[in-house]
């Protein structure tokens, strides 16, 4: 467990996920999916129940196999968002996949960034990791500079890759060394 601060000095804990959050992440999953942010969940083709516990059940398996590092950040006893670094496995195994997510009214405040950090670290020691990728919408450009401050590079380009309300935008590929 490790607390993060915001620039108010506001503290939040983050942890993994255990057995008894299923709830609370299903319920930060749908109010995610419903700001209709910069993520893959969307209004339009709604998270079901059953998705979400198979997500889950996978997510605590990947972790005790040591293939995941996945972590909830909490206001009390609300997720507020969660952020996770994946091995690509087999020759890719020095490699893992980065996401992160925090809820509309919590962004802006340093979380973010402070989240992403410690999570990639985590990453690098329990997985054993040298690179990190990730996947960026075009027009997100907050996160993309966010990225591109802490050592992330852009190493491609998806024209029209995401469906974000109505419009194609493309995707970014984004990668940083780790040693």
């Amino acid at each position: 467990m490790k607390t993060i601060s915001s620039k108010t000095n506001t503290s939040f804990v983050v942890r993994p996920p255990q057995e008894n959050d299923f709830n609370a992440l299903y319920k930060f999953a749908k109010t995610i999916e419903a700001e209709d942010t910069f993520i893959t969940l969307n209004p339009t083709e709604p998270l079901t129940l059953d998705e979400e516990k198979v997500f889950f059940t996978n997510t605590l398996n990947q972790i005790k196999a040591q293939k995941k590092i996945y972590l909830l950040i909490f206001d009390k006893n609300k997720i507020i968002g969660s952020a996770h670094v994946e091995k690509k496995g087999r020759r890719q195994n020095h490699v893992g996949q980065f996401g992160i997510s925090i809820l509309k009214d919590y962004r802006s405040q340093g979380i973010g960034k402070k989240f992403m950090v410690y999570t990639i670290k985590l990453a690098q020691k329990k997985l054993r990791l040298s690179q990190i990728t990730l996947d960026c919408f075009a027009t997100n450009t907050i996160a993309l500079d966010l990225y591109q401050k802490h050592g992330f590079k852009q190493f491609g380009r998806h024209p029209k890759a995401v469906l974000h309300q109505g419009k194609l935008i493309d995707k970014l590929l984004l990668y940083k060394d780790l040693t």
